[in-house]
């Protein structure tokens, strides 16, 4: 009864459901441990797997005790000494009972920490790939922006090689320019030498008109006494003596008018020939002004002047309105003329029609025909049969080659040139270019009386 009394939990299953739970408890804690997979927390949970273990096992032998007091009727000292180290284990039970709640408490506050170290792994998880999405964005910018430093290299490049030819090309014009200085400064000393020596002519001129009329007066003097003496001596002609000396005067002032006649006609002569090769030089002077003047016409055409304080100069391939392209320069007229006018205009202009030698120049004059105001879609070329039928020519007497002509074909039709007389009995003879057709296929023949647009070339 005694042991009864000390043992007061052996008729209740108390410590049984305990010991359940505490093991039921250390294998959630377990269980929960391998769950987590934390190896920090896991060694938290070393010591109280340990000390559940230890708690089990001492009620498991307090449990056996208990029966093994119980099945004994006579209590002997030793069973009393049993007792007392049973009350003592008791005692040590209720605070390993007590230090369990405190380790169970501790495995809450361990689970919510648990939990939230989840949340955070989540989270970095989904920073994580964010951070790869981030990562592979910015790979596709870094391979784009290493496309357009690429490009931009090349850019660059081109951009360095055209700056390369600017600067040729802008030292040739200061070249060009120099020398057109060089030319002009010449021309203007030519110029203030050629008035020079026109006026040292101009100076010799007068000088021997007033030698001329000098002799002339001279001669007309002579003359004149040569009458008189005459008159004398046939008022005289009874005195022999006198008539001897006027004709001995006389024959003296014959010789001397002979005399005088033969200098003056070599003077004549001489005046003559100065003056035919004063003539000649004065012509040539002439020339030499109005190709010096037509040079300065041509200089401002072509270089006119830009600063009319310093006269600076500015020259350019073409003169206005007309284009450059390669080595010529190209007009495009507005105006409507028939095929021979056109010609006589650009001809006047130090041109002549338009002779096409290459792809590239069709293309060239095609798409400027294009931009210009369209009174007319069609445009005078240097080209006819007129001599003879089939046989084209251009203005410059070339044949039109095979390897370079651009006629219009017109399917399940004649092709061009077709020579069309129901316009025009006599035929189509002038070529022109149809700028609503295609660039290489625009070429048509058509009559030479009608009025078109035209084109002029001339070398630069």
């Amino acid at each position: 009864m005694i042991g009864r009394q000390w043992l007061p939990w052996i008729h209740s299953p108390a410590p049984a459901s305990a010991s359940a739970t505490s093991v039921k408890q250390e294998q959630e804690i377990s269980s929960s441990c391998f769950r987590i997979r934390k190896p920090q927390i896991c060694h938290h949970f070393g010591p109280v797997a340990i000390l559940s273990t230890v708690c089990s096992l001492l009620l498991l032998s307090c449990v056996s005790l208990s029966v093994l007091y119980y099945s004994e009727s006579d209590p002997t000292p030793e069973w009393q000494n049993l007792l007392f180290d049973y009350q003592n284990i008791s005692g040590s039970f209720f605070s390993l009972t007590k230090t369990n709640d405190n380790l169970r408490r501790t495995n809450e506050i361990l689970k919510k920490r648990t939990s939230s170290l989840d949340e955070r792994a989540e989270l970095l998880n989904k920073t994580s790939a964010g951070l790869v999405s981030v990562n592979a964005a910015l790979t596709l910018e870094l391979s784009r922006l290493k496309e357009q430093v690429v490009n931009q290299t090349a850019k660059y490049s081109q951009i360095a090689q055209e700056h390369g030819q600017l600067v040729r090309y802008t030292s040739e014009q200061r070249e060009e320019k120099q020398n057109m200085s060089e030319t002009i400064k010449r021309l203007e000393d030519e110029k203030q030498h050629l008035s020079e020596i026109i006026g040292l002519l101009g100076d010799e001129l007068l000088q021997s008109t007033e030698q001329n009329q000098e002799l002339l007066g001279m001669s007309d003097g002579l003359r004149n006494e040569i009458k008189n003496l005459s008159e004398d001596a046939v008022a005289h002609r009874n005195t022999s003596e006198q008539n001897m000396r006027l004709q001995e005067r006389l024959s003296e002032l014959q010789e001397l008018n002979q005399n005088l006649s033969t200098i003056l006609g070599g003077e004549r002569q001489e005046a003559a020939e100065r003056e035919r090769s004063r003539r000649r030089e004065v012509e040539q002077m002439e020339a030499d002004v109005n190709s010096t003047r037509e040079a300065y016409r041509s200089l401002d055409l072509y270089c006119p002047v830009v600063d009319q304080k310093t006269k600076e100069r500015v020259c350019k391939k073409c003169q206005n309105s007309w284009r450059p392209f390669q080595s010529k320069c190209y007009y495009f007229s507005s105006r409507l003329l028939t095929w021979s006018s056109s010609r006589s205009w650009c001809r006047a202009r130090g041109g002549d029609l338009l002779v096409v030698s290459s792809e590239p120049e069709q293309n060239f004059i095609f798409e400027s025909s294009q931009t210009l105001e369209q009174k007319s879609s069609r445009l005078w070329i240097g080209m006819t049969d007129a001599e003879v039928e089939g046989e084209w020519r251009w203005v410059d007497g070339s044949r039109v080659s095979s390897d370079v002509q651009f006629w219009l074909g017109r399917p399940g039709t004649r092709t061009e040139p077709d020579d069309w007389k129901l316009d025009d009995p006599l035929g189509e003879d002038c070529g022109h270019i149809d700028t609503s057709e295609d660039a290489l296929k625009s070429w048509m023949d058509g009559s030479c009386k009608t009025p078109y647009r035209w084109i002029c070339e001339k070398t630069i």
